[in-house]
């Protein structure tokens, strides 16, 4: 054990395709700053309880 403790290893050397984060790709165009947050105008949903009795 203490000679494979005592033995050095050589120096890394550097990676020849590093990785990196990958883009989407896609045909249609990215979203602009301005388009974030945007919410769509729903109407509010009203729900009544009828009594049958």
């Amino acid at each position: 054990m203490s000679e494979i403790l005592d033995a050095q290893l050589p120096l890394r050397q550097g990676r020849v395709n590093p990785r990196v984060v990958k883009k989407p790709r896609s045909k249609f165009p990215a979203k602009k700053r301005h388009h974030l947050n945007q919410e769509t105008q729903r109407p509010q949903l009203l729900f009544a309880i009828l009594d049958s009795a």
